[in-house]
């Protein structure tokens, strides 16, 4: 971590660079974002940069292994499995706590993970409009060397695969309502890439088409099956339909990539996790443990501060869900006007079936003063969503 460019950046944000900021970004997508975007970018030292991304890419590893794979196998039940897994996730982000040794030193530990994808182009929009409006040019928003062109050229081809844009799309449910539009924008003016409900998609002979009537040969999932589900959507398009489609980022992966792969990794970055149903004893002190649902996201269900009560409330039938994790303490590691805030880093990958492991290129944060760091839960002053700037290397 860099404290200090973080009191340096500090001296020269006032409120009128931060609203002329924030004019900036909605100028430039053409709409308003509803979430909390904080004030300030995290600087991060090359040196913990190169820690993130070899953490990312070591766990990421172990997800692709055998043993691995035929535990997540689970996870898929037949009508959400879709044919022709790919190898690999194109798309998975890791999320790490920023913690501090006793002595002093910054490590990452993880969080969660996730084999979806991410805000890819909000993130990029974020970062560079913060080093234009700040004068940041000796900083960098990207892992593993990328410059801005790479950066994009990897982007395209990773959701364009050799097609013709008009022949691919993102999907995802309502897309107009949802709080993640400006990425959706984003997407189509940094790499081309349109966006459509997919409500409107429809399967005709083993084919995909939106509702215009135009052949869909490669899609950008965003939708997430849970959500689906709970708002009682019904598709055209079934998960388990085989299609003629190539999908960029294969479906399966959000299922086999999740909280639920946390107790079977191997990692000095990864906490010890176990599944509430395999728990011979609960411990007697649960100050230094977290309680979470395997299936929900942005935070939902989260119990940072169990209790035996809290434990024995899950039902039975439903243990086999819930994890009961070793408590992350994230360190108070970045200075702002009203105190020291708390900081998450996700680090999001690219990996295509011919490169034998995942590429970290762009990186989300999350800031803020409480015990988690959802942007749902970081609203005042000074939190929030946010990104990294690394040192150039």
């Amino acid at each position: 971590m860099r404290p200090d460019r973080q009191h340096d950046f500090i001296s020269r944000v006032t409120p009128e660079s931060y609203q002329g900021f924030k004019a900036d970004l909605h100028a430039w997508l053409g709409m308003s974002i509803e979430y909390r975007v904080c004030e300030m970018p995290i600087f991060v030292s090359d040196t913990f940069r190169r820690q993130l991304e070899d953490a990312a890419i070591g766990i990421l590893r172990q997800c692709v292994q055998p043993d691995v794979m035929a535990v997540t196998a689970s996870t898929l039940t037949p009508e959400i499995t879709v044919p022709r897994e790919s190898p690999c996730p194109l798309f998975a982000v890791v999320d790490f706590a920023v913690t501090k040794d006793a002595d002093g030193t910054f490590r990452p530990r993880l969080i969660e993970l996730q084999g979806f994808p991410s805000l890819y182009g909000y993130q990029y929009l974020y970062a560079s409009h913060m080093q234009s409006r700040y004068g940041l040019d000796d900083t960098t928003p990207f892992f593993g060397g990328l410059d801005t062109a790479r950066y994009i050229d990897v982007m395209r081809t990773a959701l364009l695969g050799n097609h013709d844009p008009a022949e691919c799309a993102l999907l995802e449910v309502d897309p107009q309502h949802q709080k993640t539009r400006p990425d959706f924008i984003a997407t189509e003016k940094l790499f081309g890439l349109r966006t459509v409900d997919i409500r409107d998609v429809r399967v005709r002979n083993g084919r995909l088409y939106d509702g215009s009537g135009i052949r869909l040969r490669r899609v950008f999932n965003r939708a997430i099956v849970d959500e689906l589900t709970d708002r009682g959507i019904t598709l055209d398009l079934r998960w388990n339909d085989d299609v003629d489609v190539e999908w960029a980022g294969h479906p399966n992966w959000y299922f086999r990539i999740s909280k639920f792969i946390m107790p079977y990794l191997r990692h000095q970055a990864v906490p010890t996790t176990q599944f509430l149903d395999t728990i011979d004893a609960v411990p007697d002190d649960l100050s230094d443990y977290v309680l979470k649902p395997l299936y929900a996201f942005a935070g939902k269900g989260v119990n940072v501060h169990p209790t035996h009560a809290d434990i024995a409330a899950v039902p039975a039938k439903e243990r086999h869900a819930w994890i009961l994790q070793q408590k992350v303490r994230y360190a108070d590691c970045v200075e702002t006007p009203f105190g020291m805030n708390r900081v998450e880093i996700r680090v999001m990958t690219v990996w295509p079936d011919d490169v034998e492991a995942p590429i970290p290129v762009m990186s989300l944060a999350r800031t803020g003063r409480g015990d988690l760091m959802g942007a749902r839960y970081n609203t005042d002053p000074w939190t929030g969503s946010s990104g990294c700037l690394f040192d150039l290397p």
